[in-house]
């Protein structure tokens, strides 16, 4: 995989573990919130979360529809491991992948809804591979609908 061109959270790897605490004062939830209730998820739908990164939204998803199959992918191990502490400890059903946008590990259509907050974190190249790779797991059947939210831009 290509993780050179990756940004990590908050831009450098040492911040990583102080993720969470600084978007308590950034407002994510509130935002976070409203593209889960936009969403108009279905039951046995499938759910992904691309760049999930400590899985704030990723748990939102589940809780707000538990009916759904959610899964979160990012391409950072050491933000992976806070989100899986953050999944076991919520006690939810929600699978975590280790993966670039660019280069999903997911069959095509196999997803009804994809949630991303990565754009920042990419190249302009990896933004179009990445959007690519997006309409290729994307369901058709269910009108499939891409949720994003954009910081900043990559430098």
């Amino acid at each position: 995989m290509n993780y050179r061109k990756y940004i990590p959270a908050l831009t450098f790897e040492w911040l990583t573990p102080l993720y969470d605490p600084v978007m308590l004062f950034m407002r994510e939830s509130t935002f976070k919130r409203t593209l889960v209730e936009q969403a108009d998820i279905k039951n046995g739908y499938r759910v992904l979360d691309l760049g999930c990164g400590t899985a704030t939204l990723t748990i939102l998803i589940k809780k707000a529809y538990p009916g759904a199959e959610v899964t979160g992918l990012d391409g950072d191990p050491k933000i992976l491991s806070i989100a899986r502490a953050k999944v076991a400890q919520a006690g939810l059903d929600i699978s975590l992948d280790t993966g670039m946008s660019f280069e999903l590990p997911y069959p095509d259509r196999s997803f009804d809804r994809v949630f991303s907050s990565l754009f920042h974190h990419l190249t302009r190249e990896d933004k179009a591979r990445t959007f690519k790779e997006i309409f290729r797991v994307q369901s058709s059947q269910t009108g499939g609908r891409i949720a994003r939210r954009r910081f900043r831009e990559a430098s």
